[in-house]
């Protein structure tokens, strides 16, 4: 394919960048906003190498739901991987698959998700854009932005070979990712507490960890959904890092290594033979794995890594008609792969600053609570991942996050997407900032809770299957409500409630910990979580509930109670279970002291 010679020329909106965030705005764009002149320029000219090695080969549900919007769910389900959610193996070491625990899904969820082969989606969504009406730019380079304040257009550079043009937009927006032209150039990048490293590569075939257990161990291979694992994100998870296992379109496999410093540092995944050596000494079994796989003919295709992969922007639009979307705005960790949900997000919101200004609206405003909104987002979800690297290795403790993360993400990350509430705008919108706060707030506290019970509980896996989420439960409900629409006082009104039941979860969690640990760890992980300074109060007949045997308890500690119980696998309760559940008594009362 020649492409035409590089001109000078004027358009509405210039996108900089052709990735996944790039190409989907520029549709979006043309499908919300079809007066809008829309043109992307992208580095990378067709044909595009098949299975592009880039970060985000999959999604989870905000981002299932945003590709959704554009139009793409009969190409995702036709060309693409339907996705069975994720699945975990924590508890690392040399343990056979079939002895550590395994939380996941027991059927295919309600709500798809997809595996996506970011080679196909991107030459596809190519296309996509032209057919649509917008300009596609190939193989050219953006070597600057001139920025101009007010109403002044801005200037962006391009070169192609030994070709040069300018392009002249009302509306700049850079989706170039890492390389992050104008959130350089604005100086506004920030780095996390959080830090961690990765390294990854991809293999032809199918990898199938289900091989990995002898097929005399019928037990295990006759789980729900055991010959269906593939299609899952596989984890192996232990104390600092994780690996994946993702499948991709054209009967490939991704393979990767996430290690949370201060545990690992980069030096152990920084190249293809330390992250082999990483594996051979945290995950000798899938490693041997691995290696017989490789040994029966498989390729090892390519290798990346990323060091400290994780930032952040401190501004995502300006009143100066300019924006940043997915990477070039934010990474936050692949861990429960968000890369989708961060360009649905950031897209959708640069499609409303857009709007607002192309259409008569108060830019001024919109550029205000959006760049909060967002931030806000990103910044908190930094607490899902980081300092959570302890997490990993124990069982019962990464069981609560991922059923406690789910909840928090459904009940708002996803409804707030999924309802459009970011289009709201002034009081309307300001009536969901306490419901968010309190949402942010509760899960700060729920992962300290999460990391106290992983560093002073010592129980070792049980090789037992955790089905999340399981029918019938609360969990359940939550992930159903994604689909139902509502209006903002419905969505108001059905926030409040979860935001309630996120509560009452911590509460329940709190007094398992205590009566699984005992007294004299308890009052170590008392104190660690500081419950003394914890805002809810913990009744002294919740305690008591709590500490009844069987029936008794379970028809009284309530639904949330049930399905906290339902979710968590049975634990054996402490001898000195009720002096360890009272340390919450006597937290309460130095509070009230």
């Amino acid at each position: 394919m020649t492409p035409a010679p590089l001109t000078d020329k004027t358009h509405d909106v210039v996108i900089c960048g052709g990735g996944m965030a790039g190409l989907t705005l520029a549709l979006q764009l043309r499908r919300e906003l079809p007066e809008v002149d829309v043109a992307v320029v992208e580095p990378i000219a067709r044909p595009l190498p098949a299975a592009s090695h880039k970060v985000g080969e999959s999604s989870v549900e905000l981002g299932s739901m945003y590709l959704r919007r554009l139009g793409l769910r009969d190409y995702l389900h036709d060309e693409h991987i339907l996705k069975l959610a994720l699945r975990f193996f924590p508890g690392g070491g040399d343990r056979p698959l079939d002895a550590r625990d395994e939380l996941g899904p027991a059927r295919s969820p309600l709500v798809n998700s997809y595996q996506m082969d970011r080679g196909k989606l991107e030459t596809d969504l190519r296309a996509m854009i032209t057919d649509a009406g917008a300009t596609l730019i190939e193989g050219a380079r953006v070597t600057g932005v001139d920025r101009a304040p007010a109403d002044a257009p801005h200037a962006v550079h391009i070169e192609r070979g030994d070709e040069t043009a300018t392009l002249t937009a009302r509306w700049v927006v850079d989706a170039t990712g890492r390389r992050a032209l104008l959130r350089r150039l604005d100086g506004s990048t920030r780095r996390p507490t959080h830090v961690a490293n990765a390294g990854w590569f991809r293999l032809s075939g199918r990898l199938d960890i289900s091989d990995m257990v002898d097929r005399s161990e019928r037990a295990w291979h006759a789980r729900p959904a055991a010959d269906e694992r593939w299609r899952s994100t596989n984890h192996f998870m232990g104390d600092g890092y994780w690996v994946w296992t993702i499948p991709l379109a054209g009967g490939r496999t991704s393979v990767g290594i996430v290690a949370h410093e201060p545990t690992h540092d980069f030096d152990r995944v920084r190249t293809l033979d330390r992250c082999f050596d990483f594996l051979d000494t945290f995950e000798p079994a899938f490693a041997r794995f691995l290696r017989a796989y490789l040994d029966g003919g498989a390729e090892l295709l390519d290798f990346r890594c990323l060091k400290r992969y994780s930032y952040l922007s401190d501004r995502w639009f300006s009143t100066d008609r300019w924006a940043v979307v997915g990477e070039a705005g934010a990474f936050l960790d692949p861990l429960y792969s968000p890369g989708a949900d961060s360009i649905g997000l950031s897209n959708s919101y640069t499609v409303e600053v857009i709007a607002a200004d192309m259409r008569g609206g108060d830019l001024d405003a919109r550029v205000c609570e959006l760049n909060e909104q967002l931030q806000t987002a990103v910044t908190h979800g930094f607490h899902f991942f980081g300092h959570t690297g302890e997490i990993y290795g124990h069982a019962r403790a990464m069981t609560a996050k991922y059923y406690w993360d789910n909840f928090i993400y459904w009940n708002y990350h996803c409804q707030h997407f999924a309802q459009g509430i970011h289009r709201l705008t002034g009081d309307a919108l300001a009536a969901f900032v306490p419901l968010r706060d309190r949402f942010f707030q509760l899960n700060t506290y729920g992962q300290r809770v999460l990391r106290a019970w992983a560093d002073l509980d010592t129980h070792e896996p049980g090789g037992q299957f955790i089905s999340i989420p399981r029918p019938p439960s609360v969990l359940i409900e939550s992930n159903l409500a994604i689909l139902t629409e509502m209006d903002p006082e419905d969505t108001h009104e059905y926030m409040t409630l979860r935001v309630e039941q996120a509560e009452q979860m911590l509460t329940a969690l709190v007094l398992r910990v205590l009566t699984e640990i005992g007294p004299e760890q308890g009052a170590r992980f008392v104190e660690a979580i500081g419950l003394h300074d914890w805002e809810l109060t913990i009744s002294p007949r919740r305690v008591e509930i709590e500490l009844l045997e069987g029936k008794d308890r379970r028809t009284r500690i309530g639904a949330i109670g049930r399905d906290v119980d339902d979710h968590i696998y049975p634990y054996p309760k402490h001898p000195k279970a009720a002096e360890a559940a009272r340390l919450a008594l006597r937290a309460a009362a130095d509070e009230a002291a």
